[in-house]
């Protein structure tokens, strides 16, 4: 236990150092906001007006629908952030190293996880409490108790599935170039899958139907119902399909065959696709098998 702990606290020294790593944890988060302060913003608040007049509580009703955006892509990111430090042991031999310390490879390999869950959790922890501290400051209220507590365990729910995900996505690579490529081609995707970039109803059918199976995105549909639930009654008060239709169009909710998914069934579904990224990270973890990855092990039968 004592290996295990020193292991997780070198991790997360090493996370912290790479100054680098730590910016391109937080790069696609940067993005986003840029995006929404030069567009996105007022390409939601155009779309709204339509409806109904824009006022401050709109505006702080779009404002809460990118936090949770927000949050939820920081559990991603910085969670595949944090697993770089596996792949750049791994590249330079050092987890080769680690193993000379009474300490399992499966053992090693959950002191790499561990570490990606206590640096996403702090990430969106904080990122949270950062925030809220924007919404109120743009004129929004102060979030009550029992929803921080409720945000905060999506947070944790978030970043249990994204370092499950994560952990799937890093054992498939082999050297930090290409968890470089990988890491770009994450941030790029999560945003349109968890429509970011592109407002969910906008998107073809088959797209949407994708984005509900999408696991990585119900995270964010949680987030929003919780920060969102008191400006969608003050703005579209008296205009219930008005407010259906926003919320069908901006992924404040999603349908499974024309029923509303309930938070408990987001719950179920998350931890669901947790525990079956962890089966499969479990099948094809080099340990079972040998040291090498199976992409190694693939590229030496096709040349044998």
């Amino acid at each position: 236990m004592s290996t295990m702990l020193s292991l997780v606290s070198r991790h997360s020294k090493v996370f912290r150092r790479e100054r680098t790593t730590v910016f391109f944890s937080l790069l696609s988060v940067l993005i986003v906001i840029l995006l929404y302060a030069l567009f996105l913003q007022k390409t939601q608040l155009d779309a709204i007006s339509q409806m109904v007049t824009v006022t401050t509580d709109i505006k702080s009703m779009v404002n809460e629908w990118m936090v949770a955006r927000l949050l939820s892509i920081l559990a991603i990111t910085t969670t595949l952030g944090a697993f770089g430090i596996y792949v750049q042991d791994l590249e330079t031999k050092r987890a080769e190293d680690f193993l000379t310390m009474p300490i399992s490879r499966g053992n090693l390999l959950i002191s790499y996880v561990i570490n990606a869950f206590i640096i996403g959790s702090v990430f969106s922890i904080l990122a949270l409490i950062g925030c809220e501290i924007f919404l109120v400051s743009t004129g929004d209220k102060w979030i009550e108790f029992p929803t921080m507590l409720k945000m905060v365990g999506v947070l944790l729910l978030a970043v249990t599935l994204a370092s499950s995900f994560n952990l799937i996505c890093t054992l498939l690579v082999e050297s930090q170039t290409a968890f470089s490529t990988l890491s770009t081609i994450i941030g790029t995707v999560i945003g349109f899958l968890c429509g970011v970039y592109v407002p969910m109803g906008a998107l073809p059918e088959y797209v949407q139907k994708f984005m509900v199976y999408f696991p990585l995105s119900h995270p964010t549909v949680m987030l929003r119902n919780l920060l969102m639930n008191d400006s969608l009654g003050k703005v579209f008060a008296g205009a219930p399909i008005a407010k259906e239709e926003y919320m069908s169009m901006y992924g404040v909710t999603y349908e499974w065959h024309h029923h509303l998914l309930s938070q408990g069934t987001h719950i179920v579904f998350i931890l669901g696709a947790s525990i079956l990224f962890c089966i499969f990270s479990i099948l094809v973890y080099p340990a079972l098998t040998g040291s090498k990855t199976p992409i190694s092990r693939f590229r030496e039968k096709r040349k044998r």
